[in-house]
């Protein structure tokens, strides 16, 4: 039986069966197949022990070594149909190492899914028209679909033109510039739309900040800031998008509590971080290029743990961010950090705050949200003038403050009702709690913000002017 050798083999195989036969010398035959003496000789003694099977090649019809078996194979295909649909391929190979103890690389499980019309949810462009370009040939030489063959081709009926997003150096030192922005997404996979608030380092790449929350707030976005100021101190720039709550938005009557920018921007101003705005989503590419991994990646990750409420996500979070942190971001030396460490007489709660303005009733109350307060100084009842103009202060940990002058009053609220009679119900005796008031020596002054809100006023009315 004939042993089959390649078109090279079969040509070595000829011509040396002619230096054997005296048909060719051996110095034509080193010319002829670009070889040594050494060599022609070896081929010689294989020619007269083997013949013609000797020229071929030793490995031919092996299996190689690190070939994976059927079951593996088919493990694999099973694995990303069943439990990890929707991851794409990097991440998917990921999870067969840490959770399925199957350890392949990931060129191994791009072409074995290829084979079996599985792409990638993040396939580039190019891929997806090769695979489309197959598919419509298949169909065309009157080859019948199978059915997800079918169910491919119809997903890839249509790709998207290729988008410019142009390069931008990165910043040069880490906490030179966080970007801020907050993603609405179907991220439980359940219909029900949440919003995921983050802030990124330009520089790193690190995830400095993530929350969840049901709509885009100002209480989302100071816990973010809470956790990057905890973390890693406080950053120099913060770049927001000015089509998010970040931005002023012109009202007839606009509240101070719903104008985000002031309440956001004096927080900022009080810790020296300067904040800016920008209508660019090219500018601030670092967060948009982090929704599109996390709405790939965390999305599935949070599937898997069958995570469905915005408590459980925020759980999550406090132990995925690290990871993700650790496997993504650069690793900066911590000289290039220009974070300044947060003081420590510093009481984030009095900063992370809402400001308003109030002015006191007839009755020496005044109205918040509905409700009717008194002021109280260490337990005891103040009755300021009415008509006299207070600011609030509605803390993180949700406690009232009221600020006049250079004096800061407790509020407590009064019930609609008493809850106790004095003349049917018998008295509770109740110990004296010592209430915390906080020293003036932090931002809490009237006077220091209604300067914030005169500069930030002359400023609106500057880029007023300068359009007209």
């Amino acid at each position: 039986m004939g042993a089959e050798l390649t078109m090279f083999e079969n040509k070595k195989y000829e011509v040396i069966k002619k230096v054997c036969n005296g048909q060719c010398s051996k110095e034509r035959a080193e010319i002829e197949l670009d070889l040594s003496r050494r060599q022609i000789n070896r081929l010689v003694n294989r020619y007269k022990t083997q013949g013609k099977k000797g020229f071929k090649h030793g490995n031919k019809g092996r299996t190689p070594a690190t070939t994976l078996s059927k079951e593996t194979q088919q493990k694999i295909i099973r694995l990303y149909r069943k439990k990890y649909d929707g991851f794409n391929l990097f991440h998917f190979t990921e999870k067969l190492q840490e959770e399925e103890q199957v350890t392949v690389s990931y060129t191994t499980v791009r072409n074995l899914l290829y084979q079996k019309h599985i792409l990638s949810p993040r396939a580039s462009k190019k891929t997806q028209r090769t695979k489309r370009k197959e598919l419509k040939e298949k169909e065309r030489s009157d080859q019948l679909l199978t059915k997800k063959e079918s169910q491919v081709l119809n997903e890839l009926e249509y790709v998207d033109p290729v988008k410019a997003h142009p390069s931008r150096s990165r910043k040069k030192y880490k906490g030179e510039q966080l970007q801020m922005d907050a993603s609405r997404h179907d991220w439980f996979q359940n219909g029900k739309y949440a919003h995921l608030h983050a802030a990124i380092d330009d520089a790193t790449g690190i995830v400095v900040g993530a929350y969840f929350d049901k709509e885009e707030t100002l209480d989302a976005y100071y816990e973010v800031t809470h956790q990057c100021l905890t973390t890693y101190g406080i950053p120099y720039n913060i770049l927001t998008d000015n089509r998010t709550i970040f931005h002023y938005k012109q009202e007839k009557s606009p509240s101070e509590e719903k104008d985000t920018f002031t309440q956001y921007g004096y927080a900022c101003h009080n810790l020296g971080i300067e904040l800016t705005t920008t209508s660019i989503p090219q500018a601030k590419g670092r967060i948009e290029r982090l929704w599109n991994t996390l709405q790939d990646r965390l999305l599935n990750e949070m599937a898997l743990k069958n995570i469905q409420s915005i408590e459980e996500a925020n759980q999550f979070l406090k132990h995925y961010i690290p990871t993700y942190n650790a496997k993504f971001a650069l690793q900066l030396n911590d000289t290039k950090s220009v974070f300044e460490k947060l003081p420590k007489d510093i009481h984030l709660d009095y900063i992370l705050a809402r400001f308003s303005h109030r002015v006191v009733q007839r009755g020496h109350a005044l109205k918040y949200q509905n409700k009717l307060y008194h002021l109280y100084d260490q337990n005891q009842h103040v009755l300021l003038a009415p008509k006299t103009k207070l600011m609030i202060i509605h803390t993180k940990e949700n406690q009232l403050y009221a600020s006049h002058q250079d004096s800061l009053f407790m509020l407590k609220e009064i019930p609609l009702h008493e809850k106790v009679s004095k003349e049917f119900d018998k008295p509770i005796e109740r110990k004296k709690m010592q209430v915390h008031i906080p020293p003036m020596s932090h931002p809490w002054k009237k006077a220091s913000y209604d300067r914030y809100l005169r500069k930030k006023n002359q400023k609106e009315a500057l880029k007023t002017n300068s359009r007209t």
